[in-house]
């Protein structure tokens, strides 16, 4: 089972380290979605959990309308235009064009896509979390984080995770009842 603990606000992180512990013991993978990783330092994550930074995910964010244009073709076409012992000038030229052209762009056109704030946490959520690591199940982990999943929650619900507040009650026992 794939689980993700949201706990954005860390009040519960030895309850949290010991799930997440249980979770990878059972042989699934978990990954904490947390605020920032400088809290989890006094209580380090079990070896096969993954801290993923809330802030870092919506930072990196791009639709594909601007990532293909402006990354993924100028990087490919360097890929195939400097092949083999070329490659060492392909990246050099690959980073002065990020730098120099991609970065200003991308920085105009932020103010554009990232307007509305929920609407790329979802996205990034979605696309970043919940598809690409296949989750299971979502354990809203602390106070803190029940804003964040309650907005959420159609986004998690469409990519057929379940919620929960813990790892043991990860079934009620009406099942996956929708109303």
């Amino acid at each position: 089972m794939n689980v993700l603990f949201v706990a954005l606000g860390a009040s519960r992180r030895p309850a949290v380290v010991r799930e997440a512990a249980q979770v990878v013991a059972d042989g699934g993978s978990a990954a904490v979605l947390v605020r920032k990783s400088s809290t989890w330092a006094k209580d380090p994550l079990p070896d096969g959990v993954d801290a993923v930074e809330l802030s870092a995910l919506e930072r990196r964010y791009r639709p594909d309308a601007v990532r293909i244009p402006l990354y993924r073709i100028p990087g490919l076409l360097l890929r195939v235009c400097f092949p083999g012992p070329l490659r060492g000038l392909g990246k050099r030229i690959d980073s002065a064009y990020r730098r120099r052209v991609a970065r200003p762009i991308d920085r105009r056109l932020a103010r554009r896509y990232r307007r509305d704030a929920g609407a790329v946490r979802r996205r990034t959520v979605e696309r970043d979390l919940l598809h690409a690591r296949s989750i299971d199940l979502v354990v809203i982990a602390d106070p803190q984080s029940l804003v964040t999943v309650a907005e959420l929650a159609d986004t998690i619900a469409g990519a057929g995770a379940t919620l929960s507040y813990s790892v043991a009650h990860e079934r009620s026992p009406a099942g996956n009842a929708r109303g």
